[in-house]
């Protein structure tokens, strides 16, 4: 059985959301051990006070070093001094599924909640805080990142839900995210229930599920495709990122490209020019260009990235795709198994014909 604990500023605030529904029953039946503690307790002022202003000036207050140093020391000390320290911070790297997979296997965690401006560099650094977002958006504190987390890894562990289909059947478990659910009536204004549903033939609705679950994702996030696995092979061999617009060659632009238009034309804020900028120059460092470099396939070549190593361009790129997302200039990512005649391969990329 796993152990949570809880390290915040609002342990009632916390206790109001794990007392309830599923993990809160998950608790009552000991599957799962969450445990909340308040940092003012492990103040050394008469005031409990916990913050200060910070070095160097700025607005608002930074959460000190040594409560809560006591405090995740403390409960080190009756719960496991390997225990992992997770700090809930828009710095850290957005929480997947995979991660929860992860942690859902250790016996001891520790979450901290940040509050005001953050929490001093230098207690993060001595407990060796391994630091996640839920997302690239900033909260007034860390504790409905903790309770997301908390819920996540709990809902994994043996016992909390009915049987382990309820969660490796869905959204993000197995990589993809979940087909669509139907329930009754079987008509509701005039919208049905696919057939195959009602036929009660095991094979046939797995197979639709299936090929549901791949169809969805690929609308929805064609991004999860990238490591996708079908019976052991990648989903698609080559991928390829384009905007919606039509160049004069006839071709839609190459994401890369299509940014760059835009930027030329003046669409983008400064702040957006000068991120696609350093963006643009980790490309042209990284990933020779053979359009650009070479000239008799300058016009009529059509970039596709490997799908071994697309995962890793996509995080390079997400920044691009939400400056033309925030500029409503749509783009698609394309999956293909035969992009055509190859005139350029390296471990990156092809441009074809």
């Amino acid at each position: 059985m796993i152990r949570i604990d809880i390290a915040t500023l609002f342990p009632d605030m916390c206790e109001s959301v794990l007392g309830e529904s599923i993990i809160g029953r998950a608790r009552s039946a000991g599957h799962i051990d969450i445990v909340c503690h308040n940092i003012r307790d492990y103040t050394e002022n008469k005031h409990n006070r916990v913050d200060d202003k910070p070095y160097g000036g700025g607005t608002g207050m930074v959460m000190q070093a040594q409560p809560v140093y006591d405090c995740i020391e403390d409960i080190k000390s009756k719960t496991s001094l390997d225990a992992r320290v997770i700090y809930m911070s828009p710095q850290g790297k957005v929480l997947t599924q995979q991660k929860v997979k992860e942690l859902a296997e250790l016996s001891n965690i520790i979450i901290l909640c940040g509050h005001y401006e953050g929490v001093d560099q230098r207690v993060l650094d001595e407990l060796c805080a391994e630091e996640i977002s839920v997302g690239d958006y900033v909260l007034t504190g860390g504790e409905l990142p903790a309770l997301i987390l908390a819920d996540a890894i709990s809902r994994l562990q043996e016992g909390v839900l009915p049987n382990s289909d309820a969660y490796t059947l869905e959204s993000h478990y197995n990589g993809l995210l979940e087909h669509p659910q139907y329930s009754r009536p079987e008509v509701w204004r005039g919208r049905e229930v696919p057939q195959v549903l009602l036929t009660g033939h095991h094979d046939n609705i797995q197979k639709w599920q299936e090929e549901m679950s791949l169809a969805v994702t690929e609308k929805k996030r064609p991004d999860l495709l990238y490591n996708h696995r079908k019976n052991g092979k990648p989903y698609a061999q080559y991928v390829r990122i384009q905007g919606r617009e039509i160049s004069k060659s006839g071709k839609p632009f190459d994401i890369m490209a299509y940014a760059r238009k835009l930027c030329h034309s003046r669409v983008f804020t400064n702040r957006e020019v000068k991120q696609f900028k350093r963006i643009e120059e980790w490309f042209k460092q990284n990933l020779p260009d053979p359009v650009f470099d070479d000239a008799e396939y300058k016009k009529s070549a059509v970039i596709y990235y490997k799908s071994a190593a697309a995962v890793n361009i996509l995080e390079m790129l997400m920044p691009v795709l939400d400056i033309l997302t925030e500029h409503n200039a749509d783009f698609d990512i394309i999956f293909t198994n035969t992009p055509g005649k190859i005139v350029y391969e390296d471990d990156v990329r092809i441009a074809v014909i």
